[in-house]
């Protein structure tokens, strides 16, 4: 029996290896049909949901234009090939993807939904087959209002069922992880996920929102910047996570106008960026890239649409962009700029937050739950953070324009106080030379008085230098509006200096190349330019020892109705370097100590003119170079019209015109009363003198006066109160009064006529001003005028003095 058995056992091999072999041999395909077929069991006590990618085959079909009977035919079986992962990452692709399943339920549950997580612009249509090849294939739609691509599906309990998606995207990188949910698993999801995403979504609006109202109430574009910037950044994210979903039919409308709305995003980022920071100031290198970058994207915006991979480029230039805010912030902080803490922390939390969006956009990273959505929270605190940043600079600038308004007010105050105080002494120095001149002097001493002279004038226009100098800068400074001659201006110009320029034997030249057309004059400031001209002219003859100083007018432009003219002062003298010309324009400078010392002056004058022609429209700039000269130039715009009649003057003054004429002069500082009266009293005007204006009241009431000289400044009762009572008495309705006033700022004409003033003079002033005024008020027909004496030495005086 042995031997049989063992006679027996080559042939069993021959039986059971065969078998053995065919057994080894269907072991895999059927491991691999188990495998393929998606097996629906009892879902886990926590509810997670059952990751289904790896069940399903694909086809990629780059035409895109195969359909559902095309792949179930049988005819490209063969081409599926079979997946083991459970995420497929197929980043940027034009090409449509057909996944196949088969799918058995074995639970107890009906209800299931697969789920395809993505971007609006990503497509999934679902067919599903219940049963064998003989059954058809119903289209299943995917649910409204959920952020994702979700399907639901009735699964009998051990039915078989078969699944066709396509799936395409033009647009994102197409990443596919499928899932299926319970019923109960897909509530528990939405609860846990939609509130945060929700909260996060209609955050993010009402910040838009919150800074447009800010926008309307301030006019302040960078609330606008900002407030475009967090919708269309709400609208590109919600587009990119698939929030849009919420929205129902409003996805369809916004998807291909979707990369454009994410440019706007970045234009708007960039234009807020720039204000918040105040780049144009601080980085002004910095300032023009990003100026660049803003232009770059607003001509591609328009257009994105039409370019392949868009989104693709978004990213990109939402990479640049986040690379440029962030190196701005560290050169700021390289050169010292103190930055709010609040800014930083909101750029390095949105930074970090939209890092992993921006991986994704540009197909680096998938769409992992964790890296897309859990920055959503932290994207927000960063817009909260910038909201309140932008709120709080805005308040501070606001209390800063308080700050300087109010500074600008005390400044005011100061002026006017300082135009009185500083004025009032000086009018006492000056009659007193007036004075002086009068009266019988020797040799010597008309020679001091000379002196003194010179000396008070040079006083008086130190003092009107920084007084302009000070209004200059401030809203005291008005220009007027006046047609003039431009031969009158440069004659009177001439005039002055000409004494100057003799004295350091200069040849003083004026070259005016312009002539209106005929009956036309040019209208401005005429007083501004003049003392721009007399400037710039009396500052070259200070500095040329030899040779000449050349006064040119030339027309650029010339209409009937403007003309654009270029005014340049040059000459011989010492001549400016390039770094001494980068200060010339600041006020008390010098080209250095040694000429300040040599030529002396208090440097001034330049820096008003640079003012006054920035007032006038133009800019006053150099071309110099030491020991060849300097050309001082600028150019300004004068419109044109006809020239005013002026009737010829006939009337004539005599030597005794004012004798007998009775004023009232009231001036509460004693050296300006007392010289006040020796001054009118010399050229025969009665002045009766009182020092408030009470008294004045007290002696019109008993006095008849033809003329009122009334200070503004008294204690008490002060020049407008003093005239407004006066102007309460019918007998006084025509009496003049005019305004003396060591105020000379502007608006304090007019403050004096709205009192009831019929003119005004400061002080101090000439004897000419004076003249004229008592010529333009005084009657000379008025009662009870004495006749002057014919005497020689009052004669005498009157030309002195006039």
């Amino acid at each position: 029996m042995k031997a049989k058995l063992s006679g027996d056992i080559p042939a069993m091999r021959g039986v059971i290896l065969p078998w053995l072999c065919c057994l080894l041999f269907f072991l895999p395909a059927q491991s691999h049909a188990e495998d393929a077929l998606l097996l629906l069991t009892n879902p886990t006590v926590s509810g997670e949901p059952f990751r289904v990618t790896q069940h399903f085959e694909i086809l990629a079909d780059p035409s895109g234009q195969l359909s559902l009977d095309d792949v179930a035919s049988g005819t490209y079986d063969a081409r599926f090939s079979r997946n083991r992962l459970d995420a497929l990452e197929l980043g940027f692709t034009h090409s449509a993807y057909w996944l196949r399943a088969k799918l058995v339920n074995r639970t107890q549950e009906t209800n299931w939904y697969l789920r395809l997580p993505g971007s609006l612009s990503q497509t999934g249509d679902l067919y599903v087959r219940q049963g064998g090849v003989s059954q058809p294939f119903a289209k299943n739609t995917s649910l409204p209002y959920f952020k994702d691509n979700l399907y639901h599906l009735n699964l009998r309990q051990d039915t078989p069922y078969t699944l066709y998606m396509r799936i395409q995207n033009n647009q994102d990188p197409l990443y596919l992880m499928l899932d299926m949910h319970t019923a109960p698993g897909m509530l528990q999801r939405v609860v846990m996920e939609y509130p945060l995403i929700s909260f996060v979504f209609s955050g993010l609006l009402t910040l838009a929102f919150y800074n447009f109202m800010y926008f309307l109430y301030l006019r302040d574009h960078s609330f606008l910047a900002l407030s475009v910037f967090i919708l269309t950044f709400a609208l590109t994210l919600g587009n990119h996570m698939g929030l849009l979903h919420y929205f129902g039919s409003f996805k369809a409308l916004f998807q291909p106008v979707s990369n454009s709305v994410a440019l706007v995003a970045l234009a708007s980022c960039a234009s807020f960026s720039v204000s918040i920071v105040s780049m144009q100031t601080t980085l002004p290198g910095m300032y023009q890239v990003f100026r660049g970058y803003f232009w770059l994207v607003c001509l591609l915006a328009p257009v994105i649409s039409l370019l392949p991979y868009g989104l693709m480029l978004v990213g990109a230039l939402a990479s640049i962009l986040t690379f440029l805010v962030v190196m701005a912030l560290v050169m700021l902080s390289l050169r010292g700029v103190k930055l709010a803490s609040s800014l930083i922390f909101a750029v390095l939390i949105f930074v970090a937050s939209i890092i992993p969006a921006l991986l994704r956009t540009l197909g680096l990273i998938g769409n992992y739950p964790f890296l897309s959505e859990g920055p959503y929270a932290g994207l927000l605190l960063s817009l909260v953070l910038l909201s309140l940043t932008q709120a709080e600079q805005i308040r501070q600038s606001r209390e800063q324009a308080e700050r300087v308004a109010a500074a600008n007010k005390a400044k005011d105050e100061f002026l006017t106080t300082m135009s009185h105080e500083l004025r009032t002494p000086m009018n006492a120095v000056v009659g007193a030379g007036n004075l002086l001149k009068i009266t019988p002097l020797s040799g010597k001493q008309q020679d001091y008085v000379h002196k003194l002279e010179i000396s008070a004038h040079h006083m008086l226009d130190l003092v009107n230098d920084i007084l302009d100098l000070a209004r200059a800068d401030s809203s005291q400074l008005r220009l007027e509006n006046i047609p003039f001659t431009l031969d009158d201006v440069l004659h009177q110009t001439e005039q002055l200096l000409m004494e100057q320029a003799n004295r350091k034997r200069l040849a003083l030249q004026q070259d005016n190349r312009f002539q209106p057309p005929p009956g036309r004059c040019l209208v401005g400031d005429p007083t501004r330019l003049k003392q721009v001209l007399l400037n710039l002219q009396t500052n070259a003859l200070k500095f040329t020892e030899h040779g000449h100083v050349v006064l040119q007018v030339a027309p650029l432009q010339a209409s009937d109705d403007e003309a654009t003219l270029r005014f340049s002062v040059s000459d011989t003298g010492i001549g400016i370097s390039a770094a001494q010309q980068r200060q010339l324009f600041q006020p008390f400078s010098q080209a250095d100590s040694s000429t300040a010392r040599r030529y002396g002056g208090s440097g001034l004058g330049l820096a008003i003119s640079h003012k006054l022609v920035a007032r006038m429209g133009g800019t006053l700039e150099v071309e110099s170079h030491p020991g060849e000269g300097s050309c001082f130039f600028f150019t300004l715009r004068f419109p044109l019209q006809a020239e005013p009649q002026v009737e010829a003057e006939t009337a004539t003054v005599t030597a005794d015109w004012f004798y007998g004429h009775r004023v009232l002069l009231v001036d509460d500082e004693p050296m300006n009363l007392f010289f006040g009266s020796e001054l009118l009293n010399a050229i025969g005007v009665d002045v009766i003198a009182v020092d408030s204006g009470a008294a004045a009241l007290e002696r019109l009431a008993q006095q008849s006066v033809e003329l009122v000289l009334m200070d503004v400044s008294m204690p008490g009762m002060d020049g407008y109160q003093t005239t407004r009572q006066i102007r309460a008495h019918p007998r006084f309705a025509d009496l003049p009064v005019i305004a003396l006033t060591a105020h000379a700022i502007t608006g304090e004409r007019e403050r004096c006529l709205a009192a009831g003033m019929d003119d005004y003079l400061s002080k101090p002033f000439a004897p000419e001003q004076l003249k004229a005024l008592l010529r333009r008020w005084l009657n000379t027909t008025s009662p009870g005028r004495r006749q002057a004496p014919t005497t020689p030495l009052l004669a005498s005086n009157l030309q002195r003095i006039f």
